[in-house]
C-alpha cells in the first residue's frame, strides 16, 4: 500500500510539469521565435552542456555549506526563542527589522558586503547566510524545524545565485545566467533556469525525506 501511495503521489507530482512542458514546446513551435521562447527540446539539450557542470557544482557546494552554517546557528537561536519568550520578544522584532531593512537581501546587503569584504566567494557566502539565519530562526521558533531548514536552503540557493551576479570573475550559475542574458542567449538562460529549478527541487525532496526519517526514529 505504501508503494502504491508513493506511485500515486509521483503521478500527481508529474502532472503540472507535463502540462507546462507540453505547452512550452507547442507555443515555442507556433511562435517560432527563439529569441523570445526557444523550444523546450533545445533548452533541455543545452541544460546537459558540460560547460554548466562546474558552475552547478560550485554553486551547489557553496549553497550546502551555507545551509550547514545557517542550520548550526539559526536552529539553536530559533529553539532558544521557542523555549524562552523573553528571547523571542527581544530577537523577533530585531530580525524582522533587519529583513525589512535589507529587502530580504535583494538590494541592500550585497553592495554593503562588497564594500566591506570586496568581490570574492567569501562575500557571496556571507551574503547567502546572514538572511537565511534570521529566517530559519524565526520559522523554527514556532517548532517547524524541518520547514525552517527547507526554506533556509531555498534562500541559500537563491541568494548564492543572485549574489554570484555581483562577482566579476564568478564561476557559479549566477554569473553564467547574467552573462548569457547580456549575450541574449535565451536558450542557455532557460537551460540554467531549468537546472536551478530541478536541482533545488531535488535537494528539497532529499531534505524532506531525511526530516521524515528522523521524525519516524
Amino acid at each position: 500500500m505504501s508503494q502504491e501511495n508513493r506511485t500515486v503521489r509521483w503521478f500527481y507530482h508529474s502532472i503540472p510539469f507535463i502540462i507546462l512542458f507540453l505547452l512550452w514546446e507547442i507555443v515555442a513551435r507556433v511562435i517560432h521565435d527563439p529569441y523570445l521562447l526557444p523550444p523546450l527540446s533545445a533548452v533541455v539539450a543545452s541544460a546537459f552542456s558540460q560547460s554548466l557542470a562546474y558552475p552547478l557544482g560550485i554553486t551547489l557546494a557553496f549553497s550546502l555549506l551555507a545551509l550547514l552554517i545557517v542550520s548550526l546557528v539559526g536552529l539553536p537561536v530559533g529553539q532558544l526563542m521557542h523555549r524562552f519568550k523573553e528571547a523571542e520578544w527581544a530577537l523577533s522584532p530585531f530580525f524582522w527589522f533587519l529583513l525589512f531593512a535589507v529587502g530580504l537581501g535583494a538590494t541592500g546587503i550585497a553592495p554593503i558586503s562588497i564594500m566591506w569584504f570586496g568581490l570574492s566567494q567569501l562575500t557571496v557566502l556571507l551574503f547567502s547566510i546572514l538572511i537565511p539565519i534570521m529566517v530559519v530562526a524565526l520559522i523554527s521558533c514556532y517548532g517547524a524545524k524541518l520547514t525552517a531548514v527547507r526554506v533556509g536552503f531555498l534562500l541559500c540557493w537563491s541568494l548564492q545565485i543572485s549574489g554570484g551576479v555581483y562577482l566579476i570573475s564568478g564561476e557559479g550559475l549566477g554569473n553564467q545566467l547574467s552573462m548569457c542574458y547580456h549575450l541574449h542567449n535565451l536558450e542557455m538562460v532557460y537551460a540554467i533556469m531549468l537546472i536551478m529549478g530541478f536541482t533545488g527541487l531535488f535537494v528539497d525532496r532529499v531534505l524532506k525525506y531525511m526530516g521524515d526519517v528522523i521524525k519516524e526514529k
